[in-house]
């Protein structure tokens, strides 16, 4: 997210870049553009990565549970098993 300095510091640049040339100029758009793009794809990763930590911690309680009922059935399997 850029503030207003910066697009007075990039206006700047970018203004001083087309004195020097063209080339100079398509390299600095590039550049300024693939950061920006760069910082959207930066946030869409954060956002995945965020729901993937939920699905994982969801996952982690399940597996805890789970782990609880095999103990229960294997404690009833055993002591039904003493009986007989």
């Amino acid at each position: 997210m850029y503030t207003k300095g910066m697009r007075t510091v990039e206006e700047q640049i970018f203004n001083s870049m087309i004195q020097q040339g063209a080339f100079a100029a398509l390299f600095v758009w590039m550049l300024f553009t693939t950061q920006k793009k760069n910082e959207q794809r930066e946030e869409q990763y954060q956002k995945v990565i965020e729901k993937n930590q939920a699905v994982i911690e969801e996952q982690a309680k399940a597996f805890g549970s789970l782990s609880k009922d095999v103990s229960d059935i294997k404690q009833k399997i055993m002591g039904n098993g003493d009986e007989k």
